[in-house]
């Protein structure tokens, strides 16, 4: 089982021995606006019914008082402080996508934040808080790391008729404790062999693949992937193995055919990739950041309708249908559907997401307001309205790109007929916050807006103002606790 050469060992030391200097300038810039989209979306899912019940619950479970729950102020075990803080993350949907293959920024960003906390907090003689450069580092190889596994894995397969199968259990999102615990590892300053001892435990205990079950609206608070709960666990797997518990020490190395993308429910897998280039790559910097508290695939459609909108100067009462046209997912998970009763519903209906569009609804919080999601006579009038397709080559294209490799196209079109016997069309390939174009790039002034609008309602001025300047200058910052203290 120990294989000094295999692909755990390759991965551990890659994650164990980088140092910031190995980092290129810009994928450390790009650590920061993770770092700030991923506050961003935890203050803003700060006041949700799902937050306000785990915290209640950690409350009331008390205990050592290591690490902070970021917004409510208090303080706990630094595995459940990663539970709180990437529970809220999670519950806008507004997180970041690495070439279509999930969300793993907070699980990147917020355990390896509260593990720094409770490793400062030990009053250990000699020992020398987390600076800025030390966690930018942790969030860049832990937000990396993840992407190398995701982009192993396969999840759909062309069969010799050309249909496609997919896998039944979901898209493997699981992957994301890995992010989580190297991140936590880094802060810990472990080296390679504790590092495969934390990543063996991690996998270990990886959540099975729920992403199948995401055709099941009405949503409950675990939504389709439990985030909050990996968190916690790796959080929990990195504090282990620092104290010597021992761990797989070759979870991604084959035995047959139980690597651990296979026995995550991924239909195949391909190691060799997650170890293409390592150090070379940076396959972050193919990150997307959503502008909108809502599922990517609903982002192009937003867009498309918005512009549609300005340019026409379209009013709500002047709509008379609203056709969008997308790849089989939006309908595989039922984003067609009216259908909005939960919070989490929120970011999966596009006629519930296109009617806030149309009623210029600033997207944050509010989006999962009870005002708009429960009887509003605008809000339905508008999404009854809304019709969603399937297009044959639209399908086509994206079935391609879920076969293997980077993804980052999702083809969508939008049509717009009104009251009085117009049309208006457009169609695109790139959503709003794909880096891949400078028309949907989503810079940091849009990034900065973005933090300021989610957090507006939450924290005063001086906070969100101190918190932006302290993640856009984290290289500077000598203990990465001065963070902390504007997010308390």
């Amino acid at each position: 089982m120990n294989n000094p050469t295999g692909i755990t060992a390759a991965l551990a030391d890659w994650a164990a021995s980088t140092r910031f200097e190995d980092v290129p300038d810009d994928v450390i810039h790009m650590a920061k606006r993770l770092v700030l989209d991923v506050l961003a979306n935890t203050v803003g899912g700060s006041s949700t019914t799902a937050t306000a019940l785990g915290t209640k619950t950690l409350r009331a479970l008390g205990g050592t008082e290591q690490s902070t729950v970021l917004v409510h102020g208090f303080r706990v075990a630094a595995p459940s402080a990663a539970f709180a803080n990437v529970l809220m993350a999670s519950e806008l949907e507004a997180d970041d996508t690495p070439l279509q293959l999930g969300h793993h920024g907070h699980t990147a960003v917020l355990p390896a934040l509260a593990v720094a906390e409770q490793q400062a907090g030990q009053r250990v003689t000699g020992k020398v808080p987390a600076s800025g450069r030390d966690y930018l580092l942790a969030v860049a190889l832990g937000y990396e790391f993840g992407i190398r596994v995701a982009l192993a894995a396969r999840h759909a397969r062309v069969e010799p008729d050309g249909s496609v199968t997919r896998s039944t259990s979901g898209n493997g999102v699981n992957f994301v404790v890995f992010p989580a615990v190297v991140g936590a590892a880094r802060m810990l300053r472990q080296d390679t062999t504790t590092m495969r001892s934390a990543l063996g435990i991690a996998g270990v205990t990886a959540t099975i693949p729920t992403g199948g079950r995401w055709r099941r609206p009405p949503f409950s608070h675990m939504k389709y992937n439990p985030y909050a709960f990996m968190a916690q666990s790796a959080t929990l797997a990195a504090l282990l193995a620092d104290q010597g518990f021992t761990g797989d020490p070759a979870i991604f190395d084959a035995d047959g055919e139980a690597d651990w993308w296979r026995m995550s429910g991924a239909l195949e897998s391909h190691p060799e990739d997650s170890v293409k280039d390592l150090g070379g790559t940076w396959w972050m910097r193919e990150t997307s950041l959503k502008p909108w508290p809502s599922c990517r695939y609903t982002h192009g459609p937003i867009n498309l309708f918005g512009a549609i909108c300005r340019q026409a100067a379209l009013r709500p009462d002047d709509l008379e249908q609203v056709d969008v046209w997308s790849h089989s997912g939006v309908t595989r998970f039922h984003m067609e559907s009216p259908r909005v009763e939960t919070e989490e519903d929120c970011a999966f209906s596009i006629p519930y997401v296109l009617a806030l569009t149309a009623l210029d609804v600033p997207p944050g919080p509010r989006w999962l307001s009870p005002e708009y999601r429960s009887g509003n006579a605008a809000v339905e009038s508008i999404k009854a309205k809304v019709s969603t397709h399937v297009d044959p080559q639209m399908d086509k294209s994206f079935a391609g790109e879920l076969r293997g490799g980077p993804r980052r196209k999702s083809p969508h079109s939008v049509r717009v007929r009104t009251k009085d016997g117009r049309t208006f069309e457009r169609t695109a390939d790139l959503v709003p916050g794909d880096p891949q174009s400078a028309e949907t790039y989503l810079d940091d002034q849009a990034l900065i807006a973005k933090f300021r609008r989610f957090a507006g309602q939450t924290l005063p001025p001086a906070a969100i103002e101190g918190c932006v300047e302290t993640v856009m200058s984290l290289d500077e910052v000598p203990d990465i606790r001065s963070l902390v203290s504007h997010l308390a």
